[in-house]
């Protein structure tokens, strides 16, 4: 199993232009997240979002890709209690 973080500035896309080129945005934490999940990589655990060191917003999204079928993607169990 590979594990990652997925980082960004802004949660929605944003233009970089008059022109609204779509090769001309810069990605939005949402629009990161959705190309991996094409590439077979899953959500692990919900957004965090934290503030650097000058006060600015950073968005940050755990995924996991499974890499083979004795390496299982975490799953919890049903018969915990959860509180």
């Amino acid at each position: 199993m590979r594990y990652n973080v997925i980082t960004a500035n802004h949660m929605q896309d944003i233009s970089l232009g008059v022109m609204n080129w779509p090769s001309m945005v810069n990605q939005g934490l949402i629009s990161l997240v959705n190309a991996k999940l094409t590439e077979g990589w899953r959500p692990q655990g919900g957004v965090q979002k934290i503030l650097d060191e000058e006060g600015n917003e950073c968005f940050l999204q755990a995924i996991v890709l499974k890499t083979c079928e004795c390496d299982p993607l975490p799953c919890p169990d049903p018969n915990d209690e959860r509180q």
